[in-house]
């Protein structure tokens, strides 16, 4: 307080203060601009021996001024602890001032000083239309492997290409494969990593005509895009995987579900939807019922059924040559089942088909194949006979009146129908000439010889 004292007689600015607060300050005077700020708070100065008090405050000379800041700022309070330190003890018309200007001319405080306020974000802009501004970043590692994350900023599309390097050459390999898919952006966002900041990198960037903006480094924000999308995969490829799924399927299966998701930020349609003006098909599709198809049937087109005969295409040697056959079946609008001459079954095109005329063979094996209707007729007539109580007649040898009848009639093997026709016929006629109540006429056969059918070959009893 001495010094301060005797600081205070050799300042004169304070010299005249001190004079005024013992005589009084003399009114309608014009003071100075130092004067005028101790004038405005004349009433709370007063005087201990030679040092001036504003309240409890000692007013401190211009001379010892910087020693009580350097004293104020010791321990590096801050400028508000320095102020409020201040104010309970020293006092002079700049002393805020000073302690702010002390403050921020320590490079210790400034070094360690917190971060500004941020700033209300600003957004990118919308982009004309999908692929003009993409946004990159890498992912990983997730069992040794990364990702390279693209996204669209229009529709909100994104590729992820799994890499086990992320060089500069592998960035650039990986890149140049999407941009063969959807052509290269206008504007390509990515942060300051090594492989983004080579020169490589910045040539690939120049050839395709492609704006390369990197954002400022350590500051993720102003790539929030990709950024925001890294989080959302791994989250979502750590959630796919906690059913034993591995890597490259949960992988695939992420990227269907997000591209088919709707998305809040494009007015709830999904990033496919908006790419490519469609939305993509999944599983969900088989909950709706199908859509009719409209018919595109024409007057020529050619429809088999099944029986038809047709030659068919087979193929050898590059070369191919036309084989007789017949339709088994119908697989689909345009596609059949042939069954060849040899027994085998091809899938061919109606354009590899085309009709045919049965060979007068194939007429007679046809025709031997049909079973004889006169055989027929009789079987049924004697089946109901047999039936009824006057069919029951005692065997006989058959009549010498009813041999001309059978004479054309050959015995049919045991296991044929006509085996089993004949002794009821034989009975039939010997009954005719004791029983006048009871005659059978019996129909006129021809004399054609009766073979079973070759379907019934693999049955027959030798």
């Amino acid at each position: 307080m001495r010094e301060v004292a005797a600081a205070t007689k050799k300042d004169p600015l304070l010299r005249e203060v001190y004079r005024y607060v013992q005589s009084g300050w003399p009114g309608k005077v014009s003071y100075g601009a130092e004067l005028a700020q101790f004038h405005n708070r004349r009433e709370a100065l007063t005087t201990v021996g030679d040092c001036i008090l504003f309240g409890e405050r000692i007013v401190i000379p211009a001379a010892l001024q910087q020693r009580c800041l350097r004293q104020l700022h010791q321990g590096h309070p801050g400028i508000q602890r320095m102020k409020a330190i201040a104010r309970s003890f020293v006092y002079w018309p700049s002393l805020d001032s000073d302690i702010a200007d002390r403050v921020a001319s320590c490079e210790a405080c400034q070094a360690a000083a917190k971060s500004p306020p941020s700033q209300i974000p600003s957004c990118w802009p919308k982009p004309p239309g999908p692929w003009h501004r993409v946004h990159i970043d890498y992912a990983g590692p997730v069992e040794g492997a990364y990702f390279l994350i693209a996204v669209d900023a229009y529709s909100k599309w994104p590729e992820i290409i799994k890499t086990a390097s992320i060089t500069s050459f592998a960035t650039i390999s990986i890149l140049r494969g999407i941009f063969a898919r959807f052509g290269p952006p206008v504007t390509l966002v990515s942060d300051n990593g090594t492989q983004f900041s080579s020169e490589a990198f910045k040539e690939f960037c120049e050839c395709n005509g492609i704006d390369h903006v990197r954002t400022p480094p350590f500051h993720p924000q102003s790539n929030g895009q990709a950024e925001r999308f890294v989080d959302t995969f791994k989250r979502s490829l750590k959630k796919i995987r906690a059913r034993n799924v591995s890597l490259e399927e949960a992988l695939d299966l992420f990227l269907l579900t997000y591209r088919s998701t709707p998305n809040p930020a494009l007015d709830q349609r999904t990033p496919a939807e908006v790419m490519f003006g469609r939305t993509t098909r999944t599983i969900h599709h088989l909950l709706r019922p199908p859509a009719a198809s409209e018919s595109t049937a024409k007057d020529d087109f050619r429809e088999y059924q099944p029986g038809d005969l047709v030659y068919a295409k087979v193929y050898r040697a590059n070369s191919w040559n036309w084989i007789a056959g017949r339709i088994a079946r119908r697989i689909g609008n345009v596609m059949y089942e042939v069954v060849s001459h040899d027994q085998r079954r091809l899938r061919r095109h109606v354009n590899q088909l085309r009709r045919r005329v049965a060979s007068s063979s194939e007429r007679n094996e046809m025709d031997q194949h049909q079973f004889p209707l006169s055989l027929l007729l009789d079987e049924m007539s004697l089946t109901s006979r047999q039936q009824s109580p006057s069919a029951s007649l005692p065997t006989e040898p058959a009549s010498s009146s009813a041999a001309p009848a059978l004479t054309g009639v050959q015995r049919a093997p045991a296991s044929s129908p006509a085996s089993s026709v004949q002794p009821e016929v034989q009975r039939a006629a010997s009954s005719s000439g004791s029983s006048n109540t009871q005659q059978t006429q019996l129909p006129r056969r021809s004399s054609r010889t009766r073979r079973l059918p070759r379907r019934f070959s693999a049955y027959r009893l030798n």
